[in-house]
């Protein structure tokens, strides 16, 4: 503010400084005269000056009570602004209350119509059960007759209740039974597709077995044809008897194999294992007709089995 004010005294100065004194006769002046005229200039200067500096003062101060006023003003129409942005905001938030209240009491409003409508339909559903119950009863009532007179003719009975119970207890008895005579018939059942599965896989092992021995008759035979020609054919013997001794070992071994499973399955004691052939082609001979003879019984034995459980099921 006082370099405003020196600011405006200074222009304020050079525009009076700048006037152009009226004109005289400096000439004719004493020095006391002109001295005179110098205070006298210098005290409406002052005079000027100072009529000025009040004014500018008197300005100042009307400029200042304007800015406080707008100052106030502007204070209150912010603190305006807050309130009305306040009260937009209130008057916002009240109404995304409203919409979701609104809202919600539609969404109440559907559920509470579809409650309606279920318990519209559940008493419709109701009036025809009733209806459908009062037909039956209506329909029955012949019944309950029937019931109380044979109550009253039977020497058993006191109620019609008493009667209603002893043929539930016999319909559940019944009941019972049939379902114990239904599980004996699926155990009755089970147990025939076991034995035939069993017979089937013993028809399978004797059949598997009697191929077994044609083949290895065949090649019994084919060794013993090997033996001769190598008894008549020394030399040849000598080239290809590894090749053949192996092939005849493993004849024998295979022999020897099925015979052990037949004696095993035989219960053969040890002194009736004793074979007394001493050659080794004789002595695969009788193993194989051992064999031979157990897979001929036990096919036997399992076609007696099949029939006998085929006779008992006709029986059945």
């Amino acid at each position: 503010m006082s370099s405003s004010m020196e600011e405006y005294f200074r222009t304020a100065l050079s525009k009076e400084l700048a006037i152009a004194p009226p004109e005289r006769d400096h000439e004719h002046l004493s020095s006391t005269s002109r001295l005179l005229e110098k205070q006298r200039e210098v005290t409406e200067t002052e005079a000027l000056l100072a009529n000025q500096k009040e004014e500018f003062k008197l300005k100042m101060q009307s400029l200042k009570l304007r800015r406080e006023k707008l100052n106030t003003k502007e204070h209150e129409l912010r603190e305006s602004l807050v309130n009305f942005e306040k009260y937009i905001n209130e008057l916002d938030s009240k109404r995304v209350r409203a919409l979701k209240r609104a809202l919600d009491e539609r969404e109440l409003a559907a559920v509470k119509q579809k409650e309606i409508d279920k318990l519209q339909d559940d008493i419709e559903n109701l009036k025809q059960k009733r209806e459908e119950f009062l037909a039956r009863n209506a329909k029955y009532a012949k019944h309950n007759t029937y019931l109380e007179k044979t109550v009253e003719t039977a020497d058993e009975f006191q109620a019609v209740q008493e009667l209603i119970d002893r043929y539930t207890t016999l319909k559940i008895n019944k009941d019972s039974l049939l379902e114990i005579q239904n599980h004996r018939e699926q155990q009755l059942e089970k147990l025939r597709k076991e034995r035939e599965a069993f017979l089937q896989k013993k028809n399978n092992e004797s059949l598997t077995l009697n191929n077994r021995i044609g083949d290895l008759q065949h090649e019994l035979e084919r060794a013993e044809i090997a033996a001769r020609r190598a008894e008549n054919e020394w030399s040849f013997i000598q080239t290809t008897a590894a090749e053949k001794s192996l092939q005849l070992g493993n004849v024998i071994l295979a022999v020897r194999n099925l015979y052990q499973l037949v004696i095993r399955q035989q219960k053969v004691d040890k002194e009736e294992r004793v074979l007394e052939a001493e050659n080794p082609i004789k002595q695969v001979r009788q193993q194989l007709e051992r064999v031979s003879t157990f897979v001929h019984d036990f096919t036997s034995i399992t076609d007696d089995m099949k029939h006998s459980g085929q006779f008992k099921a006709r029986m059945n």
